[in-house]
């Protein structure tokens, strides 16, 4: 049985951790479509895929999250560093249509709210409280 479980978990893991980026360059933007599962591999990936792109200063780099499925909370120190080197450049990291879950997610990392990451709506402040929908605990 524990064998059965390891085989189903290692192939979970496999297919759940593909990270797909797309990048689109325009002038004065860098737009990244994310899919999948941002992990810290994934975010050394992205800058490693962005960074050729940022010949000049003042671009802002567009991370779209409609298609992320999840963060890992370890990937969210890479962001806000990352955030933090674009920021000496005059870039500007932008998050677009990331899931309240997911901003939640990188709020617990980034106290200071470097990337803006406030979840929007009460009920997310709510379940990282412990609060239920209804307001009861």
């Amino acid at each position: 049985m524990p064998r059965e479980l390891t085989r189903q978990l290692d192939r979970r893991k496999d297919a759940g951790n593909r990270m797909e980026i797309t990048v689109r360059h325009t002038e004065r933007a860098v737009w990244v479509s994310l899919s999948g599962i941002l992990d810290r591999d994934g975010v050394e990936r992205l800058i490693s895929r962005v960074a050729p792109r940022l010949a000049r200063r003042g671009c802002r780099i567009i991370l779209d999250g409609t298609r992320l499925t999840h963060l890992d909370f370890r990937a969210t120190h890479g962001l806000v560093a990352w955030n933090r080197k674009l920021r000496d450049h005059h870039h500007q990291l932008l998050l677009h249509k990331w899931s309240d879950y997911l901003k939640a997610i990188l709020v617990m990392e980034d106290w200071d709210l470097e990337l803006g990451a406030v979840p929007n709506q009460p009920s997310t402040w709510g379940a990282l409280a412990g609060v239920s929908a209804d307001g009861a605990p």
